[in-house]
């Protein structure tokens, strides 16, 4: 099957929806009533997109459609696409200033991304800012769906696909050190001389199984002979919920070291120094797609969190 330029011209917003449908319900019939479209006229559309592309996108068998492998892709280009066109609607019928959407990890809240804004002057900036926090696998995801215009964060390249790769843009910014934090009344704060077979056996306030955080400390542990911690209380929160935990019920914590610096109660709490133990900090990072490389918002965002965190890094 070839591409059709002319056929391409005559898609509508409409065919790119329509993936998404075929995706969510596996039925002709089902997306048809969801749309209010006989069946024939929606076997129509796939045919038009398909023409148009040049390829198959959906699969037909005897319980039902799915998106080919081609389909998935388009699938998942066009849908950043339509969310970057439906945000463009809704910022263009409010008739207000532009939005840029931003997702971030907690702790960068604590500094580094309140330093980018104040260099942005946003009090008086012709651009809004709206601010969503999560762990890395949900920000490089509403990232690749469009959702987003970008991201600033760590990044476990690893375990991104290779299609989403292939169309993201990143500047490294700062590196994190992670410590091991405890209350200043712990135990262990008390030593003056600590070694990482020390933390066997303690009870910890941990982010969950599967997190950045935990698996960095898990990893750097099992190096040491020790098993995985034991976590006495799981939050799925920011570093600063899990320094109040250690404080205030006694127990271990992993966290980034700029999160105990901006807390408020710094002097209650205890980072370990432990000579024979150090954990690999996350690197962190400006993303956004490829096709957003040309936002004016985008690009002064860009230049203020590379100048922020020239600033973060730099010796007192």
């Amino acid at each position: 099957m070839t591409q059709s330029p002319l056929h391409l011209d005559r898609l509508r917003l409409r065919h790119f929806r329509l993936l998404d449908l075929i995706d969510q319900h596996g039925s002709l019939r089902a997306v048809g009533n969801a749309i209010n479209l006989t069946q024939p006229a929606v076997s129509q559309m796939v045919k038009d997109l398909e023409f148009a592309l040049g390829v198959n996108l959906v699969e037909r068998s005897v319980r039902g459609v799915t998106l080919s492998a081609a389909g998935q892709l388009a699938l998942q280009r066009t849908r950043s696409g339509v969310a970057t066109f439906e945000h463009l609607a809704r910022e263009l019928q409010t008739g207000l200033s532009p939005i840029l959407r931003i997702g971030t990890n907690p702790v960068l809240l604590v500094k580094l991304l309140p330093s980018a804004l104040a260099k942005l002057n946003v009090a008086q900036s012709d651009i809004r800012f709206q601010i969503r926090t999560g762990w890395v696998t949900e920000m490089m995801q509403t990232l690749w769906d469009g959702k987003l215009d970008c991201y600033i964060g760590h990044v476990n390249w690893n375990q991104v696909p290779l299609q989403m790769a292939s169309v993201l843009r990143h500047d490294a910014l700062i590196q994190t050190e992670l410590v091991i934090a405890c209350s200043a009344s712990h135990p262990l704060a008390q030593r003056k001389s600590l070694s990482v077979k020390d933390l066997a056996d303690w009870p910890w306030a941990l982010p969950p199984v599967g997190t950045n955080i935990r698996m960095v400390l898990e990893t750097g542990l099992r190096n040491n002979g020790l098993s995985s911690p034991m976590a006495s209380v799981e939050i799925e929160s920011d570093p600063i919920a899990l320094i109040s935990l250690a404080k205030q019920v006694n127990l271990l914590t992993c966290v980034p070291r700029i999160a105990i610096e901006a807390h408020s109660d710094a002097g209650e709490i205890c980072v370990l120094d432990m000579p024979d133990f150090t954990l690999t900090g996350n690197q962190i990072y400006f993303v956004t797609l490829a096709e957003h490389e040309d936002m004016d918002s985008l690009n002064a965002m860009r230049r203020a969190i590379v100048d922020a965190a020239g600033s973060t890094t730099k010796p007192h």
